[in-house]
Formats: C-alpha cells, sequence, structure tokens
C-alpha cells in the first residue's frame, strides 16, 4: 500500500505539474492574443480619427479641437487619442504593424521622430526579443546612434515577417500519434485527447498558431452550433475554424463548413483580421467528391487527413505484463 501511494504521490504531481503548464501557456496566449487586438483597435481608432481630420485639413486647429471633444464624449484620456492618431501615422499601412510587439512597444517607438531609427529599433526587439524595459534601455543609450552605418543598413534590410502565403500554412497531412488513440475512436474522444494535449497539438500544426477555444457556439437561423475547435493564426492574421471527422469526408461536411465560416465571418470575428478560414481535418476523404465540393472556395476551406501511431506489439506486450 506504501509502496502504491508513492506512486500515486508521484504520478499527482506530474499531472499537478502538466497542469501547472497548460494553464501557463493558456495565459500567455490569451495575453498575447489581447495584446493584438488592443493594437490593431488602436491602429483603427487612429486610422478613423486621422481621416476626420483630413476633412478639415484648412482648419489648423481642427485636430485639437476633434482630440478634446472625442476624449470627453468617449471617456478617455486625450492623452491616449493623440498616441493612437500619432501611431497611426508612423504606420499608415496596418501590414506594417507586426504582432509581435505589443501596444507598450509602439508607445515607446513612436516617440522616435526620424523613421530610420523607429525601423531600427523595431527590427531589434523582434529578432532579439526585447521586452518594454530593454528596449527603452536601449533607446536611452541610443544604440541606433552608436551603431556605424553599415550595421544600420543592414538591420533596415532585416525581411520581417513578410504576408504570409495561406496556401502554404497547411499540412497535408497532420501526425496526431502523440494522442495514443485507438483506431475505433469517435470524434468526441479524438476532441478529448486533442484537448488534453494541447500544446503538442499547436507544435504539430506550425508556427504562429494559437487556441482561441473549444465547442465555440455560432447562432444560424435561431438553431446553436458548435464549432469543434477555433484556433488563430497570427501571421494571417485569423481565426481558423477546424472540423474533426473520424469517418470518411463527403460534400456534406464540406457544406457544413462553408455555413460556418460564413457565419462567423458575419458576426464573430474583428474588423481587423483577415476572413476566417475552415480547416477540416479528416480520417479518409473521397478525393472526387472533395475536388467537386470544394469549386469556389478556394482559400476558404481547406481539407487535411490525420495519422495516428500505436505502440509496438513488444510495448503492449510490456505494460501487459505490468498489469
Amino acid at each position: 500500500m506504501e509502496k502504491a501511494k508513492v506512486i500515486k504521490d508521484v504520478e499527482y504531481k506530474n499531472l499537478l505539474q502538466e497542469l501547472k503548464s497548460i494553464i501557463e501557456k493558456g495565459r500567455s496566449s490569451s495575453y498575447k492574443a489581447v495584446d493584438n487586438i488592443l493594437v490593431e483597435t488602436r491602429w483603427q481608432l487612429g486610422e478613423r480619427i486621422v481621416r476626420e481630420e483630413l476633412k478639415y485639413k484648412e482648419r489648423a486647429d481642427y485636430g485639437d479641437y476633434l482630440i478634446k471633444n472625442l476624449a470627453i464624449d468617449l471617456d478617455v484620456p486625450k492623452q491616449r487619442l493623440s498616441e493612437v492618431t500619432r501611431f497611426y501615422k508612423c504606420y499608415p499601412i496596418v501590414r506594417t504593424v507586426s504582432g509581435q510587439l505589443s501596444w507598450s512597444h509602439y508607445i515607446e517607438l513612436i516617440e522616435l521622430e526620424n523613421n530610420k531609427e523607429r525601423k531600427f529599433y523595431e527590427v531589434k526587439t523582434i529578432n532579439y526579443s526585447w521586452s518594454i524595459r530593454e528596449l527603452r534601455r536601449q533607446i536611452t543609450n541610443k544604440l541606433y546612434q552608436k551603431t556605424d552605418n553599415q550595421e544600420i543598413e543592414k538591420t533596415l534590410k532585416t525581411n520581417l515577417p513578410a504576408v504570409i502565403n495561406i496556401k502554404n500554412i497547411f499540412k497535408p497531412e497532420y501526425d496526431l500519434g502523440f494522442l495514443a488513440i485507438a483506431p475505433s475512436h469517435q470524434e468526441k474522444e479524438l476532441e478529448t485527447k486533442i484537448m488534453n494535449n494541447i500544446k503538442s497539438f499547436l507544435k504539430e500544426m506550425g508556427d504562429d498558431f494559437t487556441f482561441l477555444g473549444e465547442q465555440v457556439p455560432i447562432v444560424i437561423d435561431g438553431q446553436k452550433h458548435f464549432i469543434d475547435l477555433v484556433l488563430f493564426h497570427r501571421g494571417i492574421p485569423c481565426p481558423i475554424l477546424v472540423d474533426l471527422k473520424v469517418g470518411k469526408l463527403n460534400s456534406r461536411d464540406i457544406g457544413q463548413m462553408n455555413k460556418y465560416v460564413s457565419s462567423y465571418r458575419n458576426s464573430k470575428q474583428y474588423a481587423y483580421e483577415q476572413e476566417a478560414i475552415g480547416l477540416i481535418i479528416c480520417r479518409d476523404l473521397g478525393h472526387e467528391e472533395v475536388y467537386y465540393a470544394l469549386a469556389n472556395l478556394e482559400e476558404k476551406i481547406f481539407i487535411a487527413k490525420y495519422k495516428i501511431k500505436l505502440p509496438s506489439e513488444e510495448k503492449i506486450k510490456r505494460v501487459i505484463r505490468r498489469i
């Protein structure tokens, strides 16, 4: 009994550590997603205010008048509205706004008048994962002024994450062997296993995927439907609606996903996001039926297969001997 208790204690500690890791990962992803939304929202605010200012550009004082009154009516500090307009003026093209930088990073960067200097610190921050404090320290220590022109030009030519080719972010097949799931599994079991191994699942999906939710509800004609998983790809950026299928994929499944994607685009996604994409991960598919069902749905719905791996016969025998 004492030995069994020790084993249980060890297993419990391992479980506890794993759960803490999952929670911490979830918190980190949530904070990052929320901050990305904050940056995009403030860019939109800046763009709209500046656009309004330009209507009356012949009035030199109109910008100040606008900020002052909007601050009162929106119950937002004047400083914040001044920051969002300055942010937009520094980054007038939304695709140049990086999801790898927080709003606090941008607050430091927009204080820099020199465009080259700002880009220099932006690239350095992304490449070296500088915290806000480190970015501020490097600016205070005048790293840009201390760096020779050749190195500056080299830094400025560094390619930051470019616009993503959507077709390249999905694999034709995903290896879900880490789930250790039996061949006769059902869809609910597959989803549960994925949720219990979400870190490994996201790693298999590829870079820049984060998890947003499971069984996410959408309402169509008053009827509630549930999306198995909703992911987010920071590089596009857009939501990815995932439908899990353990049987053979058919045109009805594609029609259902098309309905979900259209509804999600219309009712749930943020204005700054690229349009939501559907991804059906299935065990098997009918190639000809899928080919025709996907007509005119290019870059809206993607199909991928998954495979599972079972333990070797010898490993199964070893486990049985321990029972």
